[in-house]
């Protein structure tokens, strides 16, 4: 019995019970930490469907405003065929198709050749980074006056332990699976200054551009959290 009133075994319990508490909280901050990222993922999501589908309804105003008015139904059947017109619609349609391509091209949001995309804090659009995109790899800048350190919470705990080393290891199951060649298996690299500061992050073979979304949103808001723990 010790002299506390406690004995080897109480004590011994209670420090069980203790590393357990502290595990607990420990995963349930990561836990929190995901949560918020995939907030941050969805509310990007949902800002952009919100000017997606404003553009949509201001082009389908546009379009009824400039549209001629409908006609009796007498006028309507009495109307001659205009074979003309509809010669001259079918031609515009007909050199309707590059630029239809460039829109697609446009809507879908990525270019296999060489693209800069801002990362911004999503309260006020203030510039975090800057994303260079190929089709092979992205090279995270931060920012001029930017500064972030590599051991600011929750970059390495998060974003490149939960994201990044989670897609690696995504790669690494399909490739044990024969569906992914070695080659294929993204990675990255931390680019860093002496004072430990992040000068660029480059990963290769992300591959999918719902992975390139994904990094996006999710580095804007870890970038985010750490301006906030930083002070800035």
């Amino acid at each position: 019995m010790l002299m506390s009133g406690y004995s080897e075994d109480d004590v011994r319990r209670a420090a069980e019970l203790r590393e357990w508490v502290m595990k607990q909280i420990s995963d349930k901050q990561e836990e929190l930490e995901r949560l918020r990222a995939t907030l941050a993922i969805i509310d990007s999501v949902l800002k952009q469907g919100s000017f997606r589908a404003a553009a949509v309804m201001a082009t389908s105003s546009a379009a009824t405003t400039t549209s001629e008015p409908a006609r009796p139904p007498q006028q309507q059947a009495a109307a001659p065929p205009a074979p003309q017109a509809k010669k001259s619609t079918t031609t515009i349609a007909a050199s309707a198709p590059q630029p239809a391509k460039q829109a697609a091209a446009a809507a879908a949001g990525f270019d296999p050749g060489r693209d800069v995309r801002p990362l911004k804090r999503a309260k006020d659009d203030f510039l975090l980074a800057n994303a260079e995109v190929t089709a092979n790899s992205i090279t995270i800048v931060p920012a001029p006056g930017v500064s972030l350190s590599v051991n600011t919470p929750p970059f390495r705990s998060f974003f490149l332990g939960r994201i990044l080393d989670g897609m690696k290891s995504k790669d690494a199951d399909r490739v044990a699976q024969g569906a992914l060649a070695e080659s294929g298996v993204m990675s990255y690299k931390v680019d860093e200054d002496a004072g430990m500061m992040i000068k660029k992050i480059t990963i290769t073979n992300y591959r999918e551009k719902e992975r390139m979304t994904e990094i996006f949103n999710t580095a804007a808001w870890v970038f985010t959290r750490m301006l906030e723990k930083a002070g800035s």
